[in-house]
């Protein structure tokens, strides 16, 4: 089973891929930022983190039970916020953010 997500985060295109075979993989603008192949996730801490620089960090935290969902989160050294998600809802607030950085 192959599993894909993509989302723009302050002119940076975000891909996250899931294959039973290869893992997890998180893409910062096509190169490969990290790779996790646990089996077992279960939404409670991050799989993958990568810098992006003047932003803070990715946090890729992938859930898995009869399908694999991802949320990401994008922290700093002030606060941490949910960025994207594959199976909830980003707050509209964060949205606002999101777009002010898009823009």
């Amino acid at each position: 089973m192959y599993s894909e997500w993509k989302f723009q985060l302050a002119q940076h295109e975000v891909r996250i891929t899931n294959n039973w075979f290869t893992g997890l993989k998180l893409y910062v603008d096509g190169q490969l930022k990290g790779k996790n192949r646990l089996p077992i996730a279960l939404g409670t801490h991050a799989f993958i983190k990568a810098e992006l620089e003047n932003l803070g960090t990715l946090e890729v935290i992938p859930f898995a039970l009869f399908t694999v969902e991802v949320s990401v989160k994008l922290t700093t050294d002030a606060e941490s916020l949910l960025v994207y998600s594959s199976h909830e809802r980003v707050s509209l607030s964060t949205q606002r953010y999101i777009d002010q950085l898009n823009s």
